[in-house]
């Protein structure tokens, strides 16, 4: 009888959908190849209802860690590319599992006595949904963006759109002098006003990236 019941857990966790599979692991752009611009394919794409700018789930076959998150930027009718934001320090591979919503803990087996239930308040709406972003990495002691860096932020805007809230988030670290943060995020402004993107704020505080460079992201609320 307890089997019988963990089954109907286990149905209803992944029974509501079927999982889809990374097809695929690109590298575009020019080197030196980031593991964060990896492009992950994803079966699916239209088909499945993958929208761009939906997160999904990370997970290995047989493992139940969640690797991280895959971000949508692109959805074609069979296939969708995604960035990956990695929550462990595992990145995703061919074959992985990617899911729709996020797996919960199973609920205990029923009991003959069970205990009332307890009513939970509703969790209030947070204020403002979490923005959109996008990394890009400047080398040491730069300021200028590089060919690349411009095709991303033209990516960016083009499944973003031009509207909403747009910021550029430059960190302020020990290793980059105030002057080369305002360089930084000046370049980052005028690329997107030259893409119609106007006015964009500019966000600084601790924030790091795994790589060789330094890290930047622009961040978009609609």
């Amino acid at each position: 009888m307890r089997c019988f019941l963990l089954s109907l857990c286990f149905a209803g966790l992944f029974g509501a959908q079927a999982p889809l599979h990374i097809i695929a692991v690109e590298r575009r752009g020019p080197p030196p190849y980031e593991v964060v611009d990896r492009i992950y394919g994803v079966d699916g794409g239209q088909d499945q209802g993958l929208r761009v700018g939906e997160r999904l789930l990370v997970k290995r076959v047989g493992a139940a860690v969640i690797l991280g998150h895959l971000r949508v930027i692109e959805s074609r009718p069979d296939r969708a590319n995604a960035l990956f934001e990695p929550l462990e320090a595992s990145y995703p591979m061919k074959g992985d599992l990617v899911l729709r919503s996020e797996l919960r803990r199973l609920p205990a087996a029923p009991t003959l006595d069970p205990a009332p239930l307890v009513v939970l308040p509703k969790p209030q709406a947070a204020s403002e949904p979490p923005p959109r972003e996008g990394l890009l990495f400047f080398l040491p002691g730069r300021s200028d963006l590089s060919v690349g860096g411009v095709r991303k932020l033209e990516t960016w805007v083009e499944s973003w759109g031009t509207g909403g809230r747009w910021a550029v988030q430059v960190p302020a670290t020990k290793g980059i002098k105030p002057e080369l943060q305002k360089l930084r995020a000046e370049a980052l402004q005028a690329a997107l006003r030259a893409l119609s993107i106007e006015p964009v704020a500019v966000e600084t505080g601790v924030r790091t990236a795994e790589g060789p460079n330094q890290p930047t992201w622009v961040r978009h609320w609609d």
